[in-house]
């Protein structure tokens, strides 16, 4: 493309293997999260929820928990926040630590344990509201989904029965969805 137009591109991704093998040769700058950042990331999160604050109150330290999702989300921002949406879940101190202690050190399967997560009421429903949000045309808001869920098979217009409470829609997905 440069040489025939004069243009020149940039993509950014995580380090995968498949992805950098489908490209021609190219220049390449690894881009590492400042540890420092992490950490006020993580500390704000724990000052900022009640439930956190909660369980620190009972004895759990921050910097337990901040040395703990650190180790496990190896400089991924992204690995650090879903670890701290599974943590916030928990309702005491030992499961909490058990919960930091399990923490996957992968992206994957940090996936597959939020998935497990989701209620087995709700889980159509959450495979319905990923599903929106992956084939959707164009990024979708609450309400956006909302009356995506309200249509049925067979419908052309949404059902103001079937509307579905916009915190219902993001806490069904325990996280993935925000």
């Amino acid at each position: 493309l440069q040489t025939l137009r004069g243009i020149n591109l940039i993509a950014t991704s995580r380090d995968m293997g498949e992805i950098e093998l489908g490209l021609p040769p190219h220049q390449r700058l690894d881009i590492m999260s400042n540890e420092r950042d992490m950490r006020k990331y993580i500390e704000g999160r724990l000052e900022s929820s009640v439930k956190f604050k909660q369980l620190l109150k009972k004895g759990v330290g921050v910097n337990e928990i901040v040395t703990g999702v650190m180790k496990k989300a190896d400089g991924m921002f992204l690995l650090a926040q879903l670890h701290m949406n599974s943590l916030e879940t928990k309702l005491n101190v030992r499961d909490l630590r058990r919960a930091l202690d399990e923490l996957p050190n992968t992206l994957d399967a940090t996936y597959d344990e939020a998935m497990s997560r989701i209620s087995n009421d709700y889980r159509a429903l959450a495979y319905r509201i990923i599903s929106w949000l992956i084939h959707a045309a164009r990024p979708l808001t609450i309400r956006d989904l909302q009356y995506a869920l309200a249509i049925e098979e067979g419908m052309t217009v949404p059902n103001s029965d079937n509307l579905y409470d916009g915190s219902s829609v993001t806490s069904i997905c325990v996280g993935l969805v925000v």
